[in-house]
């Protein structure tokens, strides 16, 4: 993908919420500001009131020195937690923003075009969120540490130019080789965040292919191979962790020893100038006054260095977060493209009759070992197709097929005689899945996903299809009862009713359902079969296609179609 056709950039991690970035970065600056105010009048403290001691006197003026060095104190201190208020909503505001961005750009594209190359909509679902998150390592890991890094460094500057007009470009030296050090281990982390992210989709690829086929690799004594690969694998991933660690360390090893020679060649300079001009001495009547280069400015001078230690080290705190910045970016360009147009034809259903017809098809899961057996069939929506065959067999995967989310390994799929692939339902096609996503909001909410403007009534009609109106009518919220983070407050079998119930709510040209009656009770089995097949009779739904291990005798009649 070129540059021009990228989709997204890393810039517009900023502009979307340009102020509030610009005022984290500015409270960032004042926080590490007040940070070397503190440290350098502290130092400078120490010094004078050392003299003072000498002198026997109690001339310096220690209310004001406590007051710049209270002052900073409180400043850093509202600084640095406004600072983080900011920051973190700024990166919510960031994350809110990207999801909503990329999630409406991947639900525009057609269906086909969500799951290429893919293994379903769960793993494009995980890889966006996971895309998503590691791009807030570029403001908060890597942008701000740098434009910190580089106010604090000006700001320094600015005082030792002051001090120390003809010799500061010398100190300043090995603090700018510090900053461009930093710059080019981030730099440098690029090949080490690809290496990792190879590494570990390899890993990963390498057990989610092994793991369904376990009792197989066991039985073929060859399980112990792909242990040890897997092992192999896991060490190579450590390995390049370990690197970046490594790597770390030594970055910061590196800006200690150049904030070292900073100080060194400040203290050399300070001797040369007080060799060629004699300080003039602290006296009672100079206590407050002899603000030039004297030993209590220089002791400040150095404590002011030791501070940038930790400000520009912050830089390399993280050495990968550029990289994995611009994988994500990549990941995320090649997971949803900016397309101009598709090729696909929009399908539009007014009710017509359907006919899917399966011409020697085979279908397999992504890395499986092999397809099911070729099937043919000719199905129409005046029946239900109910797919069966023993576990395994392929059934969900004939589903996951007709859903658009794997491709057909061979033969032909036609709908009333256009191929099946060219087609785009949109939301005129329904898939319960094995898993099903259930939101941590309301029933209602939940519920309104399958049609943002139903009624309460619309609600309760398709919750008594499920047979659920009883359990809603006996919550104290009703409608408005919370579901839990992936539905962890109703029981499964209430979850995948509930993902029905949203199906169930608009017209669906063809509705897939994988195994929508395990769990249930023999009554709600019948109420859900039975609210399916007068929607189809009704003409609410058009191909009407059920996984199931058993058919009952109210499905007796319905076209079958046996896998494997």
């Amino acid at each position: 993908m070129s540059d021009k056709q990228q989709f997204f950039r890393l810039r517009q991690l900023i502009l979307p919420q340009f102020p509030l970035w610009v005022l984290a970065f500015g409270l960032g600056v004042l926080t590490v500001a007040s940070v070397l105010g503190l440290l350098m009048v502290a130092g400078w403290f120490v010094s004078m009131a050392g003299v003072a001691s000498v002198l026997a006197t109690a001339g310096l003026a220690y209310a004001s020195a406590a007051l710049w060095i209270r002052s900073f104190a409180v400043l850093r201190t509202l600084a640095r937690y406004s600072d983080l208020m900011v920051s973190h909503h700024a990166v919510f505001a960031l994350l809110r923003d990207l999801r909503v961005r990329f999630f409406a750009r991947l639900a525009s594209l057609p269906s086909r075009q969500r799951h290429i190359d893919r293994a379903n909509s769960a793993e494009t679902m995980h890889r966006l969120v996971g895309d998503i998150d590691t791009l807030n390592e570029f403001t908060l890991r890597l942008l701000a540490p740098c434009v910190v890094s580089v106010f604090a460094v000006l700001g320094f500057g600015m005082c030792v130019f002051m001090l120390m007009p003809s010799g500061s470009l010398w100190v300043l030296l090995p603090i700018i080789v510090a900053v461009l050090l930093s710059i080019s281990i981030m730099m440098w982390g690029k090949s080490l965040a690809n290496a990792q992210s190879t590494l570990g989709e390899q890993r990963k690829t390498t057990l989610l292919i092994a793991l369904p086929a376990l009792v197989q690799l066991i039985l073929w004594d060859k399980w112990t191979d792909k242990t040890a690969e897997l092992a192999t694998l896991d060490m190579k991933y450590d390995a390049i962790t370990n690197k970046s660690h490594a790597l770390k360390r030594k970055s910061a090893l590196m800006v200690q020893v150049l904030i070292a020679c900073a100080v060194v060649v400040l203290l050399a300079l300070v001797q040369l100038l007080f060799i060629a001009n004699t300080p003039t001495p602290f006296t009672t009547d100079t206590l407050n006054d002899n603000l030039g280069v004297n030993p209590a400015t220089v002791l400040a001078l150095t404590f002011g260095l030791f501070g940038l230690t930790e400000i520009i080290m912050a830089m390399t705190g993280e050495p990968l977060a550029l990289g994995r910045s611009l994988l994500a970016k990549q990941r995320l360009n090649a997971l949803v493209p900016d397309v101009g147009g598709s090729d696909l034809q929009a399908f539009t259903w007014d009710g017509s009759p359907l006919t899917l017809t399966l011409d020697n098809v085979a279908v397999k899961m992504p890395h499986a070992i092999q397809a099911t057996p070729p099937m043919t069939a000719s199905v129409k929506s005046d029946r239900v197709l109910l797919i069966t065959g023993v576990s395994g067999a392929g059934k969900s995967t004939l589903l996951n097929t007709l859903a658009g989310e794997i491709a057909v390994d061979s033969g032909k799929i036609r709908l009333n005689g256009t191929p099946y692939e060219t087609l785009d339902f949109g939301r005129s096609l329904g898939y319960l899945g094995q898993w099903v996503d259930i939101f941590d909001s309301s029933l209602a909410d939940n519920l309104r996903l399958g049609k943002p403007s139903a009624t309460d009534d619309e609600l309760f009609t398709v919750l008594d299809q499920v047979n659920l109106l009883a359990w809603v009518k006996a919550q104290p919220k009703g409608l408005a009862t919370p579901l839990g983070e992936y539905g962890m407050a109703v029981s499964g079998g209430q979850a995948r009713r509930i993902a029905l119930a949203r199906l169930l709510l608009a017209d669906k040209a063809i509705l897939l359902l994988d195994e929508p009656f395990a769990g249930l009770d023999k009554d709600t089995c019948q109420k859900v079969w039975h609210s399916l097949t007068q929607k189809q009779t009704r003409g609410e739904i058009g191909l009407l296609i059920i996984s199931t291990h058993q058919i009952t005798d109210e499905m007796k009649g319905s076209q079958v179609l046996n896998v494997g």
